[in-house]
This record gives structure tokens, sequence and C-alpha cells, in this order.
């Protein structure tokens, strides 16, 4: 455990949190590409186009897809929802479920360029992805037509000429995992459900298509970081000792590390005490000292007896916090200590200074 926390006495909080907002980000694609199952030596890194389904004769197109995560995010963000928007504008086939499946391999995006409408293919530039390579032509897939997760991260119908969309609770954790560890990031790949049937394929329009508006975006919706902080304020006035208490803490400021322990030193022997906490700061007097905390207040029960030293300790579990309390990501709590003190005379109990802590990932 860290030794006791405490922080100068101000009028104020001495640090607050950065935490905003929720935020909302929308970003294109750093790379595409599609793969034709009828050639390893073919692709369309820089063409308009990419395609998910088999064609007239049964030949089946499959396409990758790319967005930098971690350049568009501040690092340390929770996504907390993630849509991914592609523009489909030619197909042959009706009604039929494309899926974005998360790729397992690295794999490039040349500057080959297919003619006409794209069907067909172009043949491959150093770098460019294939079925049967990741990287032609020095790195190969394990499996030819790219190495993939087997369950799709989303699914959507798309039938006619339009716009359609891809979200899910398995696409916002392929992000967050894109966010947190940017070199595992090397996107979908967008397949057709049924690549048996003829014809499947649908048209999509690509990060280098001459319609800026058409081309892919991912909209990514986020609690952006924040700062950890804790500093003491208000007034801790002397007891029976002499002096007055001083609250503290140690452990950790992270809700999801959930190690928060208040302390409190200088109380009366073997005092009987509570701490409790609220939303506001406040110097009020009470008792034989201040009030430092203000709103709709929590104990943190039960009561606790000092020791013959005159000190306390308190662990927060965050899991398990006062239904009047509520301490969650980027939140901001005041924390007092309450304790007994006949021999202090006057009113018989006395209160330590504040502290608020700023509370985060």
């Amino acid at each position: 455990m860290n030794p006791i926390r405490t922080a100068v006495l101000v009028p104020a909080l001495a640090c607050v949190s950065t935490f905003t907002s929720a935020g909302e980000i929308t970003i294109g694609a750093n790379r595409d590409n599609t793969l034709y199952s009828e050639s390893g030596s073919e692709s369309n890194g820089a063409g308009e186009f990419f395609f998910a389904g088999s064609n007239g004769f049964g030949q089946v197109r499959r396409a990758l897809l790319r967005f930098d995560v971690a350049l568009a995010l501040p690092p340390g963000s929770t996504v907390t929802q993630a849509e991914v928007t592609l523009s489909m504008s030619k197909t042959n086939a009706g009604l039929r479920d494309v899926l974005l499946h998360r790729a397992l391999a690295d794999w490039g995006e040349g500057t080959s360029n297919a003619a006409s409408g794209e069907g067909s293919g172009a043949g491959a530039t150093p770098g460019d992805a294939t079925w049967s390579w990741r990287f032609w032509n020095t790195v190969s897939w394990t499996t030819p037509g790219g190495d993939f997760a087997p369950t799709a991260s989303a699914t959507t119908p798309v039938d006619q000429i339009g716009t359609y969309v891809w979200s899910s609770p398995t696409l916002v954790a392929d992000v967050q995992s894109w966010l947190d560890s940017p070199s595992t990031n090397f996107g979908w790949l967008v397949k057709n459900v049924n690549e048996n049937d003829v014809p499947t394929a649908k048209r999509f329009d690509s990060r280098q298509n001459a319609m800026p508006s058409e081309r892919p975006i991912l909209r990514i919706f986020f609690d952006p970081p924040c700062t950890a902080s804790a500093a003491n304020y208000c007034v801790g006035v002397p007891n029976s000792t002499g002096v007055g208490a001083t609250i503290g803490w140690s452990g950790s400021l992270s809700v999801g590390a959930n190690a928060f322990t208040l302390m409190c030193t200088q109380l009366p022997p073997n005092a009987s005490h509570v701490y409790f906490f609220g939303p506001s700061q406040a110097q009020a007097p009470f008792g034989n000292g201040f009030l430092c905390v203000t709103g709709v207040i929590a104990r943190l029960n039960p009561p606790q007896v000092a020791t013959g030293s005159g000190t306390s300790s308190r662990y927060v579990d965050l899991t398990t916090i006062p239904a009047l309390g509520t301490i969650t990501v980027g939140s901001t709590h005041y924390f007092q200590c309450w304790y007994r003190n006949p021999a202090g005379g006057g009113a018989g109990f006395n209160l330590s200074n504040g502290l608020g802590a700023t509370f985060c990932n």
C-alpha cells in the first residue's frame, strides 16, 4: 500500500479533472483493397471501388478496410459506440448480409487500379494485398482469401444502391482494442455471408472514390481520458490532542483498479469516527470544527475506532458504494472524517479537514 497522501491546505481543490463530456469523431479509411479469388496476382489498391460477394461466374471478391483509430482518438479514451458507413453503388443481387470480420494479419494497399467497373481487378503492384498475398509478392496469407476472425464483428443486410451502417458491441470492442494496441489494427475483412450463390456481389465506394461524401467512414463515440487528482482543502480545527485531524488517501484513483483507501491521522486515541463524502465543497461551522462537504452526503458505514496512536484507514469498494454516492470515471467527490471528542469540550465532536478527489479510468 502506498504511504498516506495529503496536500497543502488550500481554499479550493487544487487540481481538477480534464474530463469533458462524451466526444464524437468521424474518420475516413486510410487503406482499402479487393481480393479476387480467381487470381493471386490481382488487386485494386488505388481503385474507386471494392467488392464483397461473387460475380456471375462464381468468382469471389472480398474487401479489406482499415481506419487509423489511434491517430484519431486521445490515448486512454473509452469507446462507447462505433459505426462503419459504406456507400453501395452497384449490384446485380438482392438482399444479402454483408459481414465485417476483424482481420488477423497486416496487409497492403498498392497502386493497382482496375479498369472500367473494377470488377476484374488489375495486376498487383509492390505492397498490394491479393487473394494469395498480404503484401505482393513477399508475404503470403496463412489462408488464401485473407486471415480473419471466424465470427463477424458486425452484420448488415445490403439490398439496392444506398448507404449502409454496421454497428455492434463487438465492433466497439475492435475499435477499443486498436486504440489501446495500435500494432494490432489490421482493420476488417468485408465479405458476403453467402459466397456460393451467383451473383451476390456488392460494389462499395472506396477511399479513393471521386465523390468524397461516398467514401467509407468510421464514426466513433467516446469518453475522453481524464486526469486523476486529489488535494486537501478546508480546515481541521485542533482537537483535544492540540492538532487537527488530517484526511488523506492511499492506493489508486483509478475506478478500474478499485484500490482507493481513505486514511486519517491525528485523531484522538481510540476515537469513534465515520467517513463520509458528497458532491460539493463547504466550510461551515459544525460541532467543534467545520463541515467541509455539502450536497447529498453518503456515509461509509459502519463507524470505526481509531488506533491508540490516533490513526485510521477505510478501504472504499467502488463496486459497492452507498446508494447515495456514485463514484464513476471522471467524477469528483469530497471526503471528510467526523469523530467523537468529548475531551475537546463544546459539542463533543469534531471533523478533519476535507479531501477532494477526481477518479479516472
